[in-house]
């Protein structure tokens, strides 16, 4: 994780050179400070020349009239309000693949398949102001495996219906975490809609994630996305908070 905060608790999420997301802006303790962070965050991107900045606040910081002036002033736009979701996987019982279903990682298949589903299954997203919405899939990609590691590979599934690939899900650990499970995307290519699918294949990636030593999932999605909010609230998910998306204005586009 890339380390420019003067703060503790800052949550990045680093995709450099495609994305930086803050996540979550830390123990600010003055608007002075959230200037400095900002100024400090402004040096870095330009530096790095990163495509899609975004920064993350709750409900209580996007009360605090200053912190959004501040980003006003370093050209950051409101885009997009984000549901997060939370589930316990403690109690969770373990769910068995169905037959017609098999799901094969990025180690066992061309990288060309993983990015096409990839491609196909985010096209006519509901959320379409996320952090990575002006991104390529081959941009997101890559940051991924900057924001992953060198064993991204295994994080990367693609869910095959009868042969035919039909979405992918990608379970991963949050970095800085020891349990928390999250999952960089799921999707379902649009022609696979409509099938009631997507409650099932989400709930095979919480058992992914259980696998893989989550305790606990965190989800999220955007606020027009009421498909992905009725999986998460089926899944037995607990809308925790809404989040606010303030994007750079001089992201890539």
């Amino acid at each position: 994780m890339v380390k420019i905060f003067t703060t503790r608790e800052a949550k990045i999420l680093d995709g450099t050179p495609h994305y930086l997301v803050i996540e979550e802006i830390g123990e600010i303790d003055s608007a002075k400070h959230f200037e400095e962070v900002l100024s400090e965050l402004m040096k870095y991107i330009r530096e790095k020349e990163i495509q899609s900045v975004s920064v993350v606040l709750n409900e209580q910081e996007v009360e605090y009239t200053p912190y959004a002036e501040l980003l006003g002033q370093f050209s950051f736009e409101r885009q997009e309000t984000q549901f997060f979701y939370r589930r316990d996987l403690s109690k969770f019982k373990n769910i068995k693949m169905k037959s017609a279903f098999a799901v094969k990682s990025l180690k066992e298949i061309d990288s060309d398949i993983f990015l096409k589903t990839w491609a196909e299954a985010s096209s006519g997203s509901l959320n379409a102001s996320t952090p990575f919405s002006t991104l390529s899939v081959q941009e997101e990609f890559e940051g991924l495996q900057t924001e992953l590691g060198p064993d991204y590979e295994k994080n990367c599934l693609v869910i095959f219906y009868r042969n035919q690939a039909v979405g992918v899900t990608m379970p991963q650990i949050e970095e800085g975490t020891i349990d928390e499970g999250r999952l960089f995307y799921f999707g379902i290519i649009p022609a696979f809609r409509n099938r009631g699918w997507g409650k099932y294949l989400h709930k095979l990636s919480l058992h992914f994630l259980k696998q893989m030593g989550a305790a606990y999932y965190i989800g999220a999605t955007g606020q027009n996305n009421i498909p992905m909010q009725r999986i998460f609230e089926t899944n037995a998910c607990e809308l925790m908070e809404r989040k606010f998306i303030y994007r750079w204005k001089d992201s890539v586009k």
